[in-house]
């Protein structure tokens, strides 16, 4: 009978018990109107790393909060006779993929607030995967886009940094 009812309260805390991904997200996420990446964010070529070339130095992103969703809109310079790219869509930060549009395919992305100021995330496409943190500093005019190469993040390739529009 003991060892019924130790599985019994395993099951039950299992199920009980929330999941790990979904409360650390919960707690980090900010509230909507106090979410300091949302707003108009406009690439600056100077101060990323690698340097962004003329086109990449146009892009523009506006994020948004609808609940606990996040609405990204982007728009970049293809180049010259291609006009802009633009991408829109909504996703949870909840630490779980989702589909998002990506180019002429789709692809899957994964993002989950770490802090109020702090998201990691990771996308997967048709060139691989790849790992990201996002931060906007603590004074609310600069988000800075680190790539890495690996999923623990210590292999930096790409800083791109943004500034406020408004």
């Amino acid at each position: 009978m003991t060892l019924m009812r130790t599985v019994t309260v395993t099951i039950i805390m299992l199920i009980a018990l929330p999941n790990p991904s979904f409360t650390q997200s919960s707690s980090a996420l900010p509230e909507a109107d106090k979410d300091p990446f949302v707003g108009t964010w406009r690439a600056n070529a100077n101060e990323s790393s690698p340097k962004l070339d003329k086109n990449e130095a146009l892009y523009e992103r506006t994020i948004s909060r609808v609940g606990d969703d996040v609405v990204f809109s982007s728009r970049t310079k293809r180049p010259v006779s291609f006009g802009f790219l633009e991408k829109h869509y909504r996703i949870r930060c909840d630490g779980l993929f989702h589909r998002v549009p990506c180019g002429n395919d789709s692809c899957t992305k994964s993002c989950i607030y770490k802090s109020a100021n702090r998201i990691e995330g990771e996308s997967t496409g048709a060139d691989g995967k790849h790992y990201w943190t996002e931060e906007v500093s603590s004074d609310g005019r600069e988000m800075r886009i680190y790539g890495y190469r690996d999923k623990d993040r210590r292999k930096l390739h790409r800083t791109e940094v943004l500034d406020r529009v408004k």
